[in-house]
């Protein structure tokens, strides 16, 4: 057995060993004490790693085969991994039938809940007993792959390509490749996975290694299967780990890191979701895929496993070798302003930041961002809890930014409000806690000179000054508005409400929460008449607007998601 795999994942470790050491130089140098304790137990923890890859290496080539000493948390050992360095690997039913099942719960987690039931029908994907159940799939399932005798396991330098050899016009399967995943790409990845990948083996190829490019990893798999998976996934771009609470060890990171960089080139996208993150982890996805990760996703942790220092994970991922332009690190905890300058300062480009809720943002923090990446930043969601009107003079110099969302405006006054027409290309503005906003400093923002030509998205939460004047502004300079928000507007009343029902024709999401002067009458002609493509209508504490109003609407449609004044969803 060669050593190759052996010898890139000692080789990783020892690089990630020397990524942690210059980020304890520079903490150092900044005084960081809390930050120097737990990047030198980072360090101590991954020499203590490399000393084992290394003590298995100097094995002679007569004991390895019988070194069973565990590596790990997750057991792995020399043995385990040496199977993973096999070659030739052939689709195995059991991973088809557990790709399903990862497929079948993203629908399941995603999409109606009913769908879902429909599609799995006995299908439990319950983890206490989903096994006896997939054994059960596969068992329906082995006769129909069984008897495709022409396509299994046929010997190819390229299983993929392979195109068997009949007359033509004699079947589907004489179609060209390319004519195959055209037609697959009208159907949607849970009908794919479901019951096209099961038909054969040419389809099942097709879909894996030339159509399947995202991925949903829950611990319905084995650490040890992933691997294996991975392998039959060579075109994948984006990938999100969901749910994995056990403790996966760094090696095992490492393992499945290593597999996915040497079988797709152009993975672009990694989402965490209850992930424990820890520095060593982001040390291994910097090493594996500098130069493709171009979006990373952390989302919002639970206690057990939210990572209490994010700062660290910032100032990793601030560096000028990898390509990374997309981050998403909202409710994060433990982040700073030096964390933030780091990543904003080193990264050559950045395209989109999500920053919510980190309320160590502040004006400086902006200035640095907007100077270093204004010819590139669309995408910025932030907490302005520490931001001034600065910020936004800042900011205006962003001029693609397509989507702006700003919560906490505690300290800004509106004064520059104007800068927001600055984007030409503006297509979704959100903006919370404008409670020093004047309704002057709002007439900057909309106004009959200026109409907001791609604005589909606008969020006003907790602006008490909104009245129906500034709703009649709105109306006229957002025409195209596909999801409006005003959250506690105390002064909008129906003269406002009706100008929002009859002129905004494309509306399809609608939320007026605590506007307790509407009484809504014009409902009456919804969606006949007004709002013909509305889908959502939020009027929790709009407390004038009588039941029997939303009940009738709610009769006459069906489709239409109501909340009532109660906070709650109108039912049959």
């Amino acid at each position: 057995m060669s050593d190759l795999l052996y010898n890139r994942l000692l080789l990783n470790f020892i690089n990630v060993k020397n990524r942690l050491e210059s980020l304890l130089n520079l903490y150092c140098i900044n005084e960081y004490r809390l930050d120097i304790k737990e990047l030198q137990i980072s360090i101590g923890f991954v020499s203590n790693l490399i000393d084992k890859l290394q003590y298995e290496l100097k094995l002679t080539d007569n004991l390895k085969p019988f070194s069973n000493h565990s590596l790990c948390n997750n057991n792995w050992t020399w043995k385990k991994i040496q199977q993973l360095d096999m070659k030739e690997q052939c689709l195995n039913l059991e991973f088809l039938a557990l790709l399903r099942l990862q497929t079948l719960a993203t629908c399941f987690d995603e999409f109606d809940e009913q769908k879902f039931l429909k599609q799995t029908t006995d299908f439990n994907i319950n983890r206490q007993y989903h096994s006896n159940k997939m054994m059960k799939f596969i068992d329906e399932t082995k006769s129909t792959i069984a008897c495709d005798h022409m396509h299994i396991n046929k010997p190819s330098s390229s299983s993929s390509s392979f195109i068997p050899q009949y007359d033509l016009n004699k079947n589907l399967l004489d179609l060209p490749q390319e004519i195959l995943l055209r037609i697959f790409s009208f159907i949607c990845p849970c009908e794919l996975i479901s019951n096209i990948a099961p038909t054969c083996r040419l389809f099942a190829n097709l879909i894996l290694t030339c159509f399947y490019s995202h991925l949903d990893l829950s611990p319905l798999i084995s650490i040890y299967d992933v691997p294996r998976l991975f392998n039959h996934l060579s075109c994948l771009q984006s990938i999100r780990f969901i749910d994995w609470k056990d403790n996966i060890s760094i090696l095992t990171w490492s393992i499945w890191f290593d597999i996915l960089s040497r079988k797709t080139s152009n993975l672009k996208k990694i989402h965490f979701r209850n992930i424990f993150i820890s520095p060593i982890l982001i040390c291994l996805l910097i090493e594996y895929f500098p130069h493709c990760l171009e979006t990373l996703i952390f989302d919002y942790q639970q206690n057990n496993y939210c990572y209490r220092n994010f700062d660290l994970i910032l100032c990793l991922l601030g560096d000028k070798n990898i390509k990374l332009k997309n981050l998403t690190a909202s409710y994060q905890l433990g982040i700073t302003n030096f964390g933030i300058l780091q990543l904003v300062k080193n990264l050559n480009t950045l395209v989109e930041l999500n920053l919510v809720n980190i309320n160590t943002i502040n004006d400086q923090s902006i200035k640095v961002l907007c100077d270093k990446h204004n010819v590139y930043l669309e995408i910025l969601r932030i907490d302005g809890a520490q931001l001034t009107d600065k910020a936004l003079d800042y900011i205006a110099q962003c001029h693609r930014l397509r989507k702006i969302m700003i919560e906490f405006c505690i300290n800004m006054t509106g004064s520059n409000f104007s800068i927001f027409q600055n984007f030409p290309k503006l297509e979704e503005l959100y903006l919370s806690a404008l409670n020093n906003i004047s309704s002057e400093s709002f007439q900057l923002l909309f106004n009959k000179n200026y109409t907001f030509k791609y604005l589909q998205c606008l969020k006003l939460d907790e602006y008490h000054m909104i009245d129906d004047n500034c709703i009649r502004l709105i109306v006229q300079s957002c025409p195209h508005l596909i999801d409006l928000t005003c959250s506690l507007a105390y002064n909008v009343t129906d003269e406002g409400f009706n100008e929002i029902v009859i002129r905004c024709n494309q509306l399809q999401y609608l939320t007026l929460t605590g506007c307790n002067q509407i009484y809504g009458e014009i409902l009456f002609d919804v969606p006949e008449k007004y709002l013909k493509s509305i889908k959502y209508l939020n009027f929790d504490k709009c407390n004038q607007i009588e039941d029997f109003i939303l009940i009738d609407l709610f009769q006459r449609t069906k489709f239409i998601l109501i909340i009532d004044s109660y906070g709650s969803l109108i039912k049959l």
